[in-house]
């Protein structure tokens, strides 16, 4: 893949896997088992600087500077919702906002990565898709997020479940993705489980299949919809590639045992919640291994599209499983903070944070049933 380099031309280590850290350090004439060393140092001890790697030789470390950088996520402002969510508000190098959110639920931490800056894909209940898109993130970018996060933890809690659904589409940026998740998945850097990984897509057929081809992650995609019409209407991409073709792409993809692909169903009032909408939605997951996740949408005040009413919510589920669909409801999960599904967007384009200003690192911890968030300034 290409390298990607900072505003003096040194090049982003950490959007280098391991084997091309190897090269590197061979063709500098360095010994190849240290890569493994700066890998561990990036990854696990999340350094940022090659000066606080001190069991790497000073020359090698000294080579590695005038070559390489490490790039990092300015932390902006992190909001807490009254629910115990969190949002991170980050900057990157080149002054673009983005958001992660955690998700405590009991024993669970659920962190949601953003993969882009703003999004293409212009679905027209999803607030993030009004920005367009500005840039893709680079795998530095997308692997630093869960890494940060976990340095505002507790050091008796852990990130458990990271979710691919927030800024942006995964899959438009999968050259970016894979190695990202390469990241994630190695035991020598981020160490998650494939299993506790999932991939949100509108439906890009072609990068579906080379993602499978490469990992073994989750797969989670964004139906909304029970007819090509309906569908058209609410996600552009089913112009490109119909409904009928995405589902029948579904049915194809080779899964790993045991797992299924979610179909993520965001319910509007009036438009895909009948009960009309419940049957063909049970026909359309035939011959599919598949679960169903319906989401209520989250109200806002830039769209008129309402959320069922939770009686509504019940009787479609109900319907479901009853006909032998996995269906589950998405609990809703930072509304007050704007860090629900599909409000990701709004606060990367506030005015009222500045690059540089005093911001606060979040420290989270549990506090009785719920969670807390104890302020500390910079260091």
């Amino acid at each position: 893949m290409p390298h990607f380099t900072g505003p003096d031309g040194r090049i982003d280590i950490k959007s280098l896997e391991l084997p091309e850290i190897e090269a590197a350090l061979q063709g500098m004439g360095s010994e190849r088992f240290r890569a493994l060393q700066v890998y561990k140092w990036l990854w696990q001890r999340g350094v940022t600087s090659f000066d606080e790697m001190t069991n790497v030789a000073k020359p090698v470390r000294a080579l590695l500077g005038e070559r390489f950088y490490i790039p990092w996520l300015t932390t902006l402002a992190v909001q807490k919702s009254i629910d115990g969510t969190h949002k991170f508000l980050w900057q990157t190098e080149d002054g673009h906002r983005i958001e992660s959110v955690l998700i405590p639920d009991d024993e669970r931490m659920t962190l949601c990565v953003s993969t882009q800056v703003g999004c293409a894909m212009a679905c027209s209940f999803c607030l993030t898709g009004d920005l367009g898109l500005r840039r893709n993130l680079r795998p530095s970018e997308i692997a630093n997020q869960p890494l940060q996060v976990r340095q505002a933890l507790e050091a008796q809690f852990r990130i458990s479940n990271v979710v691919m659904m927030g800024m942006g589409e995964p899959l438009h940026n999968v050259d970016n993705l894979i190695p990202a998740l390469r990241i994630y998945l190695d035991e020598q850097a981020l160490n998650f489980s494939h299993r506790k990984i999932t991939v949100s897509t509108v439906g890009l057929i072609p990068q579906m299949q080379k993602l499978a081809d490469a990992l073994p992650v989750n797969l989670a995609v964004s139906l909304n919809a029970t007819t090509e019409e309906q569908r058209r209407q609410v996600m552009p991409i089913t112009r490109k590639y119909s409904m009928m073709a995405l589902l029948d792409a579904c049915r194809d993809l080779p899964l790993p045992n045991m797992k299924r692909i979610t179909f993520e169903y965001v319910m509007m009032a009036g438009f895909n919640d009948s009960m009309d909408d419940a049957a063909r939605l049970a026909k359309l997951m035939r011959g599919i291994k598949s679960k169903v996740n319906l989401i209520p949408y989250n109200e806002n005040p830039d769209r008129e599209i309402r959320r069922p009413g939770d009686a509504r919510v019940r009787q479609f589920q109900h319907y479901l499983v009853h006909h032998g669909i996995q269906a589950s409801v998405r609990v809703t999960r930072g509304r007050d903070i704007s860090a629900a599904c599909g409000q990701l967007g709004k606060a990367p384009e506030r005015s009222d944070v500045t690059p540089g200003e005093k911001v606060a690192v979040v420290r989270i911890r549990r506090e009785g049933e719920g969670y807390d968030a104890s302020f500390l300034p910079d260091p």
